[in-house]
């Protein structure tokens, strides 16, 4: 989204002083009082040339091995016998789409001669497809644990096969797909502009204005990566608590799902929040310049945190799933690796070796 700052036309009359490089713009007021006011810009390349080059750089090499190991898990000892694996795998996957474009956000940012429209176009539908899958998939591990716990009649028996979970798997990519081909018509690279950038484009193709199609990406994300997955949430783990409580030992995968909803919601809620209220700042009467700026910076900082949550979800794999946990000791340790998970489970027995399978 372009970084500028408006007023109201009633109030002031707009006049820029020096160079069109410069970033101050002098608001002429009440000329009878003599009012005049500086209204700042806020400039992006400040936070970006010195931040987000090496944090997006460390954010992919840890985000990208720590991914392609809950995947090298999954695939290779739980062999997805179970749908929320599944989920878990593809929300791995959506993680790893979302990781591929942060060098190129590096880069971007450092300066660095990317240029090009097709370029840009291709890792900003990739990001938009990792962000949107992300959600849907969150969701779906949200909805699948409540109609698992909740034993909702007819439903959760259809929940637990793995052909209804490749089939929901396999509509949710379709679905994310979908979601982003507006991201890939609306965006490329802007030559015309002072500080060329990769932002927002209406195609000439297309009748309406400029404004009216910026509401619309940014409502169409708010409502598929924020109000969807938030209602989800809501609905489904109030409902499975009172069920929890009389079934702890099945409150793992409770905590886990419960985890990675909530790490979703917490980290990108800010910024679709902060995206909102600056493309409808006319009807939150945001339009002064104070505002202006905040919303600027706040989009740009709480992007730049939800930028970094791919690497969270292997963590809380880590932290919360005690199986998985045990597979990763092994896998650094010496301890032999036992056995792929296989159709049935043998019961754990007293004194036995503690890496059991998956």
């Amino acid at each position: 989204m372009a970084n500028y700052t408006s007023v109201p036309d009633d109030d002031y009359d707009v006049l820029i002083e020096g160079d069109q490089n410069s970033n101050e713009t002098v608001l002429q007021g009440d000329l009878d009082n003599g009012d005049i006011g500086q209204c700042h810009r806020y400039d992006p390349q400040v936070l970006s040339s010195w931040l987000v080059p090496q944090l997006y750089t460390t954010v992919s090499l840890v985000g990208l091995l720590d991914n392609i190991l809950v995947v090298f898990i999954l695939v290779k000892y739980k062999r997805l016998r179970h749908v929320e694996n599944i989920y878990f795998l593809n929300l791995a996957l959506s993680n790893l789409c979302f990781l591929l474009t942060l060098p190129y956000w590096a880069r971007a940012a450092s300066h660095e001669e990317i240029r090009g429209h097709p370029t840009c176009t291709v890792f900003v539908t990739l990001s938009s497809v990792g962000l949107h899958s992300e959600a849907l998939f969150s969701a779906l591990l949200t909805l699948h644990s409540y109609l698992v716990f909740s034993h909702v009649r007819g439903l959760s028996l259809a929940a637990k096969r793995v052909p209804c979970g490749v089939i929901a798997s396999v509509l949710a990519w379709l679905a994310a797909i979908l979601l982003t081909v507006p991201e890939f018509l609306f965006h490329g690279w802007q030559v015309d502009s002072q500080h060329p950038a990769c932002s927002l484009s209406k195609p000439h193709f297309l009748p309406a204005r400029g404004p009216f199609w910026e509401h619309f990406l940014t409502l169409k994300v708010n409502v598929a990566a924020l109000l969807v997955p938030l209602l989800v949430f809501i609905v489904c783990f109030v409902r499975m608590r009172e069920t929890l409580r009389c079934r702890e030992r099945r409150s793992d995968l409770f905590k886990l799902v419960f985890a990675v909803m909530a790490v979703f919601l917490l980290m990108w809620g800010p910024y679709n929040v902060a995206l909102f209220l600056s493309t409808f700042k006319e009807s939150f009467s945001l339009h002064d310049c104070r505002s202006g700026y905040d919303l600027d910076r706040s989009i740009q900082v709480t992007r730049i945190i939800a930028s970094t949550h791919c690497c969270v979800n292997p963590l809380l794999h880590v932290l919360l799933d005690k199986a998985f946990r045990d597979r990763l000791c092994c896998l650094c340790g010496d301890a032999p690796l036992p056995p792929a998970e296989g159709p049935a489970r043998a019961p754990p027995q007293a004194g036995g070796d503690h890496c059991t399978a998956l």
